[in-house]
C-alpha cells in the first residue's frame, strides 16, 4: 500500500488481499453466537453438493452369550453407517460499490484506507443481516441456505432424506399439547400456547426450568450427548435469568460465550443466548420456539473457491459507479437431527426488545 491507488483493478487487488481475510475473520464474530460458533468450525467442500455421514445408528458388531462366532446360526444386525445426507450448496452474493466521485477522493492511502474500510464494514453488516434472517426462517427461501428451523424438524425433508420412511431423522419437537399445564391454554389470546404466567410457576410442567431441562432430555436421549447451546428469543431469556438468579446457584452467566463477547446463561453447563432475529421469523406473539442445539453435528460449509472472496471490480455501464461482488458458496448442514431438540408455541412478545 506504498503507492496511491486510483484504478479499478489496483482497488480490486487491495481489497482481496488485505480486506477479505479481514471480512471473514470479523463476520458474524459479534453478531450471533451460533454463526460465530458454526464459522469457527466451518468445513471446505469443492464438489457440486454438500455431502455428510449420518450419524443415526449403532454400527458395531455385538452380542451377549454363546453365539458370536462366525460361521454360527447368530446373524448380527448391521447397521446402515455409510448413509450420507447430501444438501445443495448456494451462493450468497454481497457487493462492494464505489462511486467515481469516490474514486477521485482517493488520493492518499489515509483516503484509500478510510473509504474501503467504511465499504467492507457496511456490507459485513449486510451480509451478516442476510444470513441471521436466513438462519430463522421458518420456510426454505429460494437459494438461500437451509435454516436451522427446517434442519431441526421432524416433518421437513432434507440432506435428500424421507423422514416418513427414515423416522430416525426427525427432531423431537415438543407444542404446548406436550406439556398437560399447557395443552389447551389459550389464554386471552385465543391461542394454544406456553403463557408467561405458566413459565414462572414452579408447580406446573411449564416452569421455564423444567421446560429446560426436558429439551435436554430429549436432545440427549439418542445419542446420550446433551446439547452445548440453548437458543431463545430475548423475552424467554429474561426469564430465564430470573429463575436462574433466584436460586442463587452461583453466577448464572456463561464463561465460554463470554469469551467470545456474547452475553448468555449457564443452565447444567450448556449455554443459553438470546438472539432477536428468532422473533422476526414468528407469525405472532405466540409461535415463539427454543432451540436446543447440539453443534457437534451442525455445520457451515463453504467452498474453498468462495469463502468471502472478491471478484474483480468493474464500472457499471449505466451510472458512475464501480462494483466489486463477494461470494461464499456453502450451506448449512446436520448430520443427526436426533442430536437436537425444539419447543415451540412459546409465548414471546414481538414488541418486546
Amino acid at each position: 500500500m506504498s503507492n496511491i491507488v486510483t484504478t479499478s483493478s489496483s482497488l480490486s487487488a487491495l481489497i482481496q488481499e488485505y480486506y477479505m481475510p479481514v471480512l471473514y475473520d470479523n463476520i458474524f464474530k459479534k453478531s450471533h453466537p451460533l454463526l460465530a460458533i458454526l464459522k469457527q468450525k466451518a468445513k471446505t467442500f469443492n464438489g457440486r453438493q454438500i455431502t455428510v455421514p449420518v450419524e443415526y445408528n449403532d454400527g458395531s458388531v455385538s452380542a451377549w452369550g454363546d453365539q458370536h462366532s462366525l460361521g454360527s446360526s447368530y446373524t448380527p444386525a448391521l447397521a446402515e453407517i455409510a448413509k450420507t445426507a447430501s444438501y445443495n450448496p448456494s451462493m450468497l452474493t454481497g457487493h462492494i460499490l464505489l462511486t467515481k466521485e469516490e474514486t477521485l477522493l482517493m488520493n492518499s492511502q489515509q483516503a484509500i484506507k478510510n473509504i474501503v474500510s467504511a465499504k467492507v464494514k457496511n456490507l459485513q453488516k449486510g451480509l451478516e443481516v442476510d444470513v441471521a434472517t436466513n438462519l430463522w426462517a421458518r420456510s426454505q427461501t429460494t437459494d438461500a441456505w437451509t435454516p436451522v428451523d427446517l434442519l431441526c424438524d421432524a416433518t421437513t425433508d432434507v440432506g435428500g432424506i424421507d423422514v416418513s420412511v427414515d423416522t430416525w431423522f426427525q427432531t423431537p419437537i415438543l407444542t404446548d399439547a406436550s406439556f398437560a399445564d399447557a395443552s389447551g391454554d389459550t389464554g386471552s389470546a385465543g391461542v394454544d400456547h406456553i403463557a408467561e404466567d405458566d413459565m414462572v410457576n414452579s408447580s406446573k410442567d411449564t416452569y421455564i426450568l423444567r421446560m429446560l431441562a426436558r429439551g435436554v432430555a430429549n436432545s440427549r436421549s439418542y445419542s446420550g450427548e446433551n446439547p452445548d447451546l440453548i437458543v431463545v428469543p430475548q423475552y424467554v431469556f429474561d426469564l430465564i435469568e430470573t429463575e436462574l438468579d433466584t436460586k442463587k446457584q452461583g453466577s448464572p452467566l456463561s464463561e465460554r460465550m463470554g469469551a467470545m463477547g456474547f452475553t448468555s446463561l449457564n443452565y447444567r453447563g450448556i449455554d443459553i443466548v438470546a438472539d432477536q432475529d428468532m422473533v422476526g421469523a414468528q407469525t405472532g406473539d405466540y409461535d415463539g420456539k427454543i432451540f436446543f442445539l447440539n453443534t457437534n453435528y451442525l455445520y457451515m460449509f463453504f467452498n474453498s473457491g468462495a469463502k468471502f472472496t472478491a471478484s474483480d471490480m468493474i464500472e457499471d455501464t449505466k451510472s458512475n459507479t464501480f462494483v466489486q461482488k463477494v461470494h461464499a458458496y456453502g450451506g448449512m448442514v446436520t448430520s443427526n437431527r436426533r442430536a437436537h431438540c425444539v419447543i415451540t408455541d412459546v409465548y414471546s412478545p414481538a414488541s418486546y426488545a
